[in-house]
């Protein structure tokens, strides 16, 4: 009776160092979740983009996973694109940007851009996306997959499949 009451115990108490030491390495390999969190890219003295999230988990990596993302785009000191996404992530090193989940980008002169992600290319300051696309712009609308743009959507190119439908007003 009393061995049985000792390898109980025995086993219990190894139960609970066991879960002590991995509950402690969890946490040492775990990341910071900071909230509001907020980076600017400047050329001089010049913005080129903001990038605001919700909330940025930080770990030992390159990578910063991002929640409730916008990001705004500026030429000549103005904002002149803002995408935003459900999440994204930013490389720190390349300063790449991706989008996710929900992606929608407007442009001052009201062309909207919907579509699953998209990935902001610091080294070319371009979009790119290999995912369904939607753009409309006041009476056309063009869909696709995949989409190459210039960093004010003002030159986009559709990958596949391009379709444009013009909308014209109807005669009374």
């Amino acid at each position: 009776m009393q061995i049985k009451l000792l390898r109980t115990f025995s086993t219990i108490l190894t139960l609970i160092i066991v879960f002590s030491v991995c509950t402690g390495l969890k946490s040492v390999f775990s990341e910071e979740r900071l909230q509001e969190f907020s980076l600017t890219k400047t050329d001089e003295v010049k913005k080129k983009w903001n990038l605001k999230a919700e909330s940025a988990d930080l770990s030992g990596d390159p990578i910063i996973k991002l929640y409730g993302v916008d990001l705004s785009i500026f030429e000549e000191q103005k904002v002149t694109t803002c995408l935003s996404g459900e999440q994204g992530h930013i490389n720190k090193k390349t300063e790449d940007i991706h989008l996710e989940k929900n992606v929608i980008g407007k442009k001052q002169d009201g062309t909207e851009i919907k579509t699953a992600y998209i990935d902001w290319i610091a080294k070319t300051e371009t979009f790119d996306t290999n995912a369904n696309v939607l753009i409309t712009r006041k009476n056309i609308i063009l869909t696709g997959r995949g989409l190459k743009a210039d960093t004010e959507f003002k030159i986009m190119y559709i990958k596949q499949f391009p379709v444009m439908e013009i909308i014209g007003e109807v005669a009374k």
